[in-house]
Formats: C-alpha cells, structure tokens, sequence
C-alpha cells in the first residue's frame, strides 16, 4: 500500500477540500496521513483521530491567526516537528496543501518521494502593492519548479505560471453523493445561512443590521474562524441570527437542506476573494441552492448569466436591506433560481472532476 502524506498548515476540523481529496486517495487503494497545524490549540486532547479511514496528526506550536510575522517561529517549529516526526516514516507521495504547506514539504520532503503543490488560491493577489505582488510570484515560481505536479482551482493560476506541463485541474466542486439529493425543509421563514470558514465581520454584521427588524428572516452562521468570537457576541443582539461555530462535516446536508439562499459576501478590498470560486459557491449549486454574491466579484457574472442568484454590495446596509426585503415580498422568485440551478448542477459534481488525481497518483 502507498502512503501520502498530507500537509496542512490549519487545524483541519476538517479543511474541505483536503478531505475530499484524502477520501478519494483512501478509496483507491492509498494509505493518507494528514499532518496539520493546530496553532492555537484549540484540538489540543484530539492530537491524533481517525476519520473515514483518515489518520490526522495534529501539532500545537501556539500562534494567533492573524499575527504576521510573529507567527513565523512557530512556523518554522512546526516544520521541525513534522521532519522529526516522519524521519522513520516511508512514503511515497508528499501532498502540500497552499503555499505555505508547500514550504514545509519542500523542506522536509525525502528524496525518493513525489512532491505535490495544491494550490488553493491564487497567491500574489494576496498583496496589496506591486511590489509585494511581484515578490510573491518569485516566491510561487520557485516552488512551482520545486514540485513534481502541481493542482490549480483557477484558470489564472495557470495563465501566470511557467510550469503549465506539470498542472492539472482540480476545481473546488461538491460531492452528489454527498450533498446532491438532500431534501430541503421548507419553512414559512427565509433562512439566509453561511456555511464555511467565518473570517469575515464587517460583511456579516452589515447583514445582520439589513434583517434585524424581518420577522420572515432567519439568519444562520455555520463555522469558525477569525471573526467566529466577536461575531457570537455581536449575535446576541438580534433575535433573528443563530452562530453554531465549529461543526462535523456530516451535518453539511442537515446545514443545507435548511437553507433558503447562501451567502457568499466578502471584503470588496480582499482581491483574493473577490477573483476566487469558494467551495460554497459550488456546494450552492450541487443543493441547488440560491446564492448571494458580491457585487464585482468574479462570481457576479457567472450568477446573472445563469440566474441563479443575486449580487449585493456588502458595504452598504441600505442595498443588502432592499434586496432582502425583495425576496420577502417576493418569494416565488427564490424558487425559480433554484428550478434554474436545477438545470445545470449536473456539470459541477466532484465524482465527475476527483479522478484527475489519477495523473498524479497512478504513476
């Protein structure tokens, strides 16, 4: 049996997208360690778990999300665990997930090994002058050359990049098997409901002040993250806004079969953001679920093309407010986007894109 290696620079709870990809890897045959970084300890009496046949391996090297720089020591001693640990471990693929995950494999990686770089992003959007951009492309080039293949979500990733032989696409679509045939629970309320990684606040709290006084809205947080604690406590002030925090990922189609509309607003600044496809766009339309999008991001075309949507300006209150109180009054148009998604979910489902993996994992 073939082993992989999985590095992971969250605490996993589990990450997404690296979960789908394990599962499959374990399907087919391959034995899968995740090694993933806990930094502030939240999953400090779960260091090792199975899940579906996963094994996870969590290290605790304490730092805040959101420090910069300061967290660069417990980086680097994160890195120095994860080598001590595998220095009497064979295996034959070591699998990176994000950039930073690709500096660790490439610096601990064994020589008789396959490097991976998954790429869940698009990197130099991430700086915000030309200068920073350009440096972290060098950055991205130099790994891109490190890696034996190399995975992408996104058609720019692969326009900016000099390794195109080496990359193969693995989009962030949702499992049919998963999420694809859930019933959904009708309610006489319209339930507004995120489901992800909660790393945005002011987008959220706009939304909560629009729906405060709606008697037929509900508003439900499912996730944590870096805005999950000041968001919990700014919760209590509605009576219409529910947060959950953390939660297993077998409850994603109970989380769906519950919603109404998705909403998918970020920071307008956030460029990463505003140029990505989530996995909850795509978990949106495999549950052929309506979705809200931020004005001018990439997703605004893609969802008034198809009609399947609406677009808002998460900065402004008074926009958020008149489309929502639209839906309110006009609820029937909530069902027709969803006949519409209906229509075309077929062409997103992960059962039919996963077996890309194969060009990496059957040589």
């Amino acid at each position: 049996m073939k082993k992989v290696i999985m590095i992971v620079t969250n605490r996993y709870d589990p990450d997404v997208r690296v979960h789908k990809e394990a599962k499959y890897l374990v399907s087919r045959g391959f034995e899968v360690e995740i090694l993933c970084w806990d930094r502030e300890n939240d999953y400090i009496n779960d260091a090792n778990e199975e899940i579906e046949d996963i094994k996870i391996t969590r290290f605790f090297p304490y730092s805040k999300y959101g420090t910069g720089y300061k967290q660069l020591k417990s980086f680097c001693k994160f890195i120095l665990e994860v080598k001590e640990y595998l220095k009497d471990i064979d295996y034959d693929f070591m699998h990176c997930h994000d950039l930073d995950g690709m500096v660790v494999g490439t610096y601990i990686k064994k020589n008789n090994s396959k490097l991976v770089f998954d790429m869940h992003e698009i990197y130099e959007l991430q700086g915000n002058k030309k200068k920073t951009k350009y440096l972290i492309r060098l950055i991205v080039n130099y790994y891109q050359k490190k890696a034996d293949h190399i995975l992408y979500v996104n058609k720019i990733q692969k326009e900016t990049s000099n390794q195109t032989t080496k990359m193969i696409y693995l989009p962030n679509y949702s499992e049919k098997k998963l999420l694809g045939n859930i019933d959904k629970n009708l309610s006489e309320k319209i339930n507004i409901s995120y489901i992800g990684s909660v790393r945005q606040y002011e987008e959220f709290r706009n939304l909560f002040e629009a729906c405060k006084n709606m008697e037929k809205v509900r508003i439900s947080i499912h996730g944590a993250g870096i805005a999950f604690k000041d968001l919990n406590e700014l919760q209590k002030k509605y009576n219409n806004v529910t947060t959950t925090g953390v939660y297993d990922i077998k409850k994603l189609p109970l989380y769906y079969s519950e919603a109404d509309i998705i909403y998918a607003v970020y920071p307008k600044k956030n460029i990463q953001h505003m140029n990505s496809y989530p996995v909850k766009f795509y978990e949106a339309i495999i549950t052929a679920t309506p979705i809200i999008v931020s004005k001018g991001s990439i997703l605004e075309k893609f969802v008034i093309d198809e009609d399947i949507g609406f677009v808002v300006d998460g900065d402004k209150i008074n926009n958020i407010k008149n489309v929502i109180e639209y839906l309110v009054n006009n609820p029937e148009i909530i069902y027709q986007k969803k006949n519409r998604i209906e229509k075309l979910k077929h062409k997103f489902t992960w059962e039919e894109i996963v077996g890309n993996l194969d060009y990496i994992y059957s040589s």
